[in-house]
């Protein structure tokens, strides 16, 4: 075998690896029963009736599963704030000639 097909396997050994990696880095949201929402950086595990998972802080945190009504995995939209816009003048028939 050359050196250039070892070159080659290994970058391929390397970019798969990544490839396989970045699939793994999810962000779980979970959504509670009062609205709330936590986003979680791994899997949350079902473990008797409560859920393991570790939060955004790297800490470990445990919820009741009665109070989880949703999981939802994937990207994790962060909120937009919207600003509000100031209410246009209403225009009257006599101030077209102004304009």
């Amino acid at each position: 075998m050359s050196a250039t097909g070892i070159k080659v396997r290994m970058a391929l050994t390397v970019l798969a690896s990544l490839a396989a990696l970045c699939g793994c880095a999810h962000r779980y949201l979970m959504k509670l029963s009062n609205g709330d929402q936590i986003i979680s950086v791994n899997k949350p595990k079902l473990e008797g009736t409560n859920y393991h998972f570790r939060d955004e802080a790297g800490q470990e945190c445990v919820m009741p599963r009665s109070r989880v009504v949703r999981i939802e995995t994937g990207a994790v939209e962060e909120k937009k704030t919207v600003t509000p816009t100031s209410p246009r003048k209403a225009r009257h028939w006599y101030f077209l000639w102004l304009g």
